[in-house]
């Protein structure tokens, strides 16, 4: 692996660790409110990665169900999406998976539904290269008996038959949409 490579995935990989950790543990990331909030970088869908990876704001939503309600039923959105689980934290609530590999598909649909990674000569990128990413979900019981459902997916695109640098990808939106639907139980996972 040449030194600049190395260097680029150990910069992400640092950034990736104190986030969620940041997250985890409810510390401010940004500004002084508590969870995870942005940091921008500059960076836009398709841009190569010469940098560390743009950060992005978790997506929250409400679920209607308390706190005891939402957790299984956030551990079989994760299942039913077909992410497996690699983080599993009962205490503070979080789940999710910071080191997925897909090409192609996700949860029986084109990549290209839940990331923006640019376009190219075929198409969405998302749907033509390598995609690493990390989807990571935290509830949180609110005052009223609900619960929020925050949910942060990062990710990188990489052609697979170039040694170019990895894209920024943005999310749509839709698979932390998803994951918000199936812990209210209103899901219509395919």
């Amino acid at each position: 692996m040449p030194q600049s490579t190395r260097r680029h995935a150990c910069s992400v990989l640092i950034v990736g660790t104190v986030l969620l950790a940041a997250c985890a543990s409810g510390a401010p990331v940004n500004g002084g409110m508590s969870g995870v909030q942005s940091i921008e970088s500059g960076a836009s869908p398709g841009d190569r990665m010469n940098t560390v990876t743009e950060l992005k704001t978790a997506q929250r939503s409400t679920a209607p169900v308390p706190i005891a309600e939402a957790w299984p039923r956030l551990t079989k959105a994760y299942s039913d999406l077909g992410i497996p689980l690699t983080t599993v934290n009962p205490t503070d609530h979080i789940v999710g998976n910071e080191g997925m590999r897909r090409t192609h598909t996700m949860a029986n649909d084109r990549i290209s539904a839940f990331l923006d990674c640019g376009t190219g000569g075929g198409g969405a990128n998302a749907d033509m290269y390598a995609i690493n990413m990390s989807v990571v979900s935290r509830l949180a019981p609110l005052a009223d008996g609900t619960t929020e459902v925050a949910t942060l997916l990062q990710a990188t695109a990489t052609p697979m038959s170039f040694g170019t640098p990895p894209i920024v990808c943005a999310t749509t939106g839709a698979l932390e949409a998803r994951i918000a639907a199936a812990v209210a139980d209103t899901a219509h996972t395919k």
